[in-house]
């Protein structure tokens, strides 16, 4: 049985949640793709600065939305991103964060417990968007989300920890090199609208793998049209 018929317990008696800002609530042992919002999703994102917020003083923020558009778009430009759902799981590779924070990767890896709760986001997330229908692979968007961080530490970091972090990548991959995309440091509210708006663009002129997941991509894209005050009318590419 397909999730969207399924009857979830209320967030509220599926144990700790945090709330959203929809006025809203998350779940984070039991999350459920019918919670999953792209509104909910945008705010968090756009208002979460990478790098722990440990940027040089001279940039303001770095929002986890301006990474993820800058990963999608140097995709689109390389002749990569064919459909609307290898799109969408570019652009909410982190949606996780969304709901929970970026933390940072070496704390991470010192909290097994925190990878299974965002893992769970994740797959709801995946869930909602209907991104199983992806055939960009995982490594694939891995790949890409270690070599921006060349440009981004290059643009965000400072020394001596830019030189140590350069060190550590190229002993192991010394052919490491960065995308060569600009990082602009986009403010909170400029991050969210510039993330809603790709999400909407590529919602409506790139064609689906599933036509199953016209329903449920098409939902949020009313809720991101309704967020950017623009008309909720235009039709899906299938």
């Amino acid at each position: 049985m397909s999730w969207e018929f399924e009857t979830p317990p209320p967030v509220l008696e599926r144990g700790p949640w945090v709330a959203t800002a929809s006025g809203g609530f998350w779940s984070l042992l039991e999350p459920h793709p019918q919670d999953v919002s792209i509104r909910d999703i945008a705010a968090g994102l756009s208002r979460t600065c990478r790098y722990a917020g440990q940027i040089r003083d001279e940039v303001d923020f770095f929002a986890v939305t301006e990474h993820s558009v800058l990963m999608l778009e140097w995709l689109e430009e390389q002749g990569i991103i064919e459909h609307c759902e290898d799109a969408l799981k570019v652009l909410l590779h982190d949606g996780s964060e969304g709901y929970l924070v970026d933390m940072a990767s070496p704390l991470k890896a010192l909290l097994p417990e925190f990878r299974k709760i965002e893992d769970r986001t994740q797959t709801a997330i995946d869930m909602a968007f209907g991104l199983h229908a992806a055939r960009l692979s995982k490594e694939i968007i891995k790949s890409i989300d270690v070599r921006i961080r060349m440009d981004e530490r290059e643009a965000l970091i400072n020394e001596p920890a830019l030189s140590e972090q350069k060190r550590v990548v190229w002993e192991h991959t010394p052919e490491m090199e960065g995308l060569g995309v600009e990082i602009r440091g986009l403010s909170p509210r400029e991050a969210r609208e510039t993330f809603l708006r790709a999400f909407v663009r590529v919602c409506e002129n790139l064609p689906m793998r599933n036509i199953d997941n016209l329903p449920r991509i098409e939902r949020q894209l009313l809720e991101a049209r309704r967020l950017l005050g623009e008309p909720e009318t235009a039709a899906l590419s299938i």
